[in-house]
């Protein structure tokens, strides 16, 4: 079984920066219709990056993972058409429509936000003809081992980066309230802000925290049990991140996919060439809102990041005094000048950069909102980041090189490991030489000048021994490794779309609301095809959402309190005693009412009040 390492691509240059750390496919967004509305690629990049995964054997995946209007339905085929012609292996989408057009032959993969995120689902979406489903973030290894016997199809799987504190695909809190869907790329992130806790009788429990942020996700340690429970695809979050985060991130996970696969040879590597890299990955050093493994092991644990909605770093001290620039900490850290500093400053993160330090003394070029008890984080390592900007990745294919002799002629065949070759010969006298072993270690030497080119030299098979001129060799080796890069760069064929079942598998439900994200006519000729009753269009499409849930959540601001009944936290992020009645998040004109499914695990914010749109 090949295994997968997929990677974010934010632009052009990005993506190639992933393959050339490891990644085995990327996955970026056309000109419209991607899920990152901020991160759409031109069909130009396409093309380029394309050509650049072909020549490492890896693939290619378009996002086309937003819901779709009738007004857009002719331009998402078109633009689906154009991808393919672009060299895509296989298209992203959420939007069932897509099933009811005219498209390319490629597979399609179900988004995170087509809500795989059960058996019976993933089994649909199976029998509908996708050939992969990209896995809800939510699930544990239990569940995805459940997905896995009811579904014959590849499983992909987040395993970096931020979490929707949402249940994938059933968010629509930012629509609501921002008049900015996630289910259009253009989501607000509203999760990110502060909120207030509110109990019944309007007292605020808890004041301006960031009480529905949640950590970052970290699964890179958990690629065995993944791979045991039927995942193939291992996915890195990230198309709006820089390119600092993934050569970090995706040389993280590339490293521990190796060691798998070292410990494991029945699996593969899902692509050519082996990895290099001049530094050490840490993901506490590029952005993140501290990491966890979620709900990985089925197990309830705090996942709220409430002092701060965006990255803090790692934790260095706290400050124990302060005058003017200087302050001092109560323990010596290793801070060098230049270095950033964050702190939470009331509802927000703040920062200052640090100028000198000596000891426990760190003096910083803006002191004004740091007081005695702050804690410092250092989020941004300037030592460390320099060396990553400047560390050198390098990916090889390794091939093998024959050299054969014939009437007056040299010829050198190199071959790369799934049997991709390409030749060069010269013209000239080559007789047998003096020294055949001095002649075997100058020619090894020749030919294993690689360094220009993605090959390295695996092994060299001689007909025989003859002495060939090393500036021969030379242009032997130049000639033949061009040809040979040429040839894995060439388009070739790619995987058809998988054909769906004559009979489809069974909905889990039969009358389908807003939930279900139906918002044209062709996703709504979809599921009356499937035998389902579409009562309700999609949530961008109602009046109002107001009395309606428009979240639901395993994160539970009950559970992070130390309020839950059913499961202790050993760790409440603050002790407070539990009020009585219901509980209200607001923020502004917005209040939503928390409703605990304690059966479930879940949380739902149910809108009561909304802003202005826009």
């Amino acid at each position: 079984m090949a295994l997968e390492l997929l990677a974010p691509a934010k632009n052009l240059e990005q993506g190639t920066l992933a393959l050339r750390c490891g990644a085995d496919a990327v996955y970026m967004g056309g000109p419209q219709f991607g899920a990152r509305q901020a991160a759409g690629c031109e069909l130009a990049d396409f093309e380029q990056l394309t050509r650049e995964a072909r020549l490492w054997g890896a693939k290619v995946y378009a996002t086309l993972n937003t819901l779709i209007y009738d007004h857009e339905l002719e331009e998402a085929r078109q633009q689906a058409w154009s991808l393919y012609e672009a060299g895509v292996d296989a298209l992203i989408i959420q939007d069932m429509a897509y099933l009811e057009m005219g498209l390319p032959p490629l597979p399609l993969h179900a988004s995170t936000q087509a809500a795989c995120d059960s058996p019976e689902r993933v089994a649909f979406l199976a029998s509908a003809g996708f050939t992969r489903a990209i896995l809800a973030r939510e699930l544990s290894l239990e569940d995805i081992r459940a997905i896995r016997r009811a579904a014959d199809m590849e499983l992909e799987a987040f395993v970096y980066g931020a979490l929707c504190v949402g249940e994938s695909g059933h968010c629509y809190l930012s629509g609501a309230i921002c008049d900015r869907s996630g289910n259009r790329g253009e989501c607000a992130q509203p999760c990110r802000a502060p909120w207030n806790l509110v109990d019944g009788a309007g007292r605020v429990v808890v004041r301006e925290k960031h009480l529905l942020n949640i950590r970052d996700l970290d699964l890179s340690g958990h690629l065995d049990g993944l791979a045991e429970a039927g995942v193939v695809s291992f996915k890195i979050e990230g198309r709006l991140k820089d390119a600092d985060y993934v050569k970090n991130v995706v040389s993280l996970v590339r490293r521990n996919l190796d060691d798998l696969l070292a410990r494991r040879p029945e699996l593969a590597a899902a692509s050519l060439g082996s990895v290099s890299q001049a530094f050490t990955p840490d993901p506490t050093k590029t952005f993140q809102r501290g990491l966890s493994a979620y709900r990985i092991d089925g197990q309830r644990r705090a996942m709220g990041h409430a002092d701060a909605g965006k990255h803090l770093g790692e934790f260095i001290g706290e400050v124990k005094s302060i005058q003017g620039d200087r302050l001092v900490l109560d323990l010596t850290v290793d801070l060098h000048p230049g270095d950033g500093l964050a702190f939470v400053d009331g509802a927000e993160a703040a920062g200052t950069v640090v100028n000198e330090v000596a000891g426990r003394q760190v003096f910083v070029q803006d002191p004004s909102h740091i007081r005695p008890g702050t804690r410092l984080h250092r989020n941004l390592d300037l030592h460390w980041l320099r060396a990553l900007r400047s560390a050198k990745v390098d990916r090889r294919i390794p091939v093998t090189a024959t050299l054969d002799f014939h009437e007056g002629t040299v010829r050198l065949r190199l071959e790369d490991p799934v049997r991709f070759s390409a030749e060069a010969q010269a013209t000239g006298v080559f007789a047998p030489p003096r020294d055949a072993a001095a002649t075997t270690r100058t020619t090894r030497e020749a030919l294993g000048r690689l360094g220009n080119t993605p090959f390295e030299l695996a092994g060299l098979q001689t007909a025989e021994a003859r002495f060939v001129p090393v500036s021969v060799l030379n242009a032997l080796r130049r000639e033949a490794a061009a040809a040979l890069e040429a040839l894995r760069r060439a388009p070739r064929p790619r995987e058809g779309r998988r054909v769906a079942a004559p009979q489809l598998a069974p909905l889990p439900q039969g009358k389908l609301d807003y939930t279900w994200n139906i918002a044209n006519r062709a996703a709504r000729a979809f599921y009356e095809r499937a035998g389902a009753e579409a009562q309700e269009p999609a949530a961008e499409l109602q009046a109002s959402l107001d009395g309606r849930v428009v979240m639901t959540t395993r994160h539970c601001v009950k559970f992070e309190l130390g309020w839950c009944h059913l499961h202790a936290n050993p760790e409440p992020w603050r002790s407070l005693p539990e009020p009585e009645g219901p509980l209200f998040l607001e923020n502004g004109a917005t209040r939503l009412e928390c409703r605990f499914d304690c059966h479930q695990c879940r949380m739902e914010l149910v809108l009561h009040e909304s802003r202005e749109q826009g």
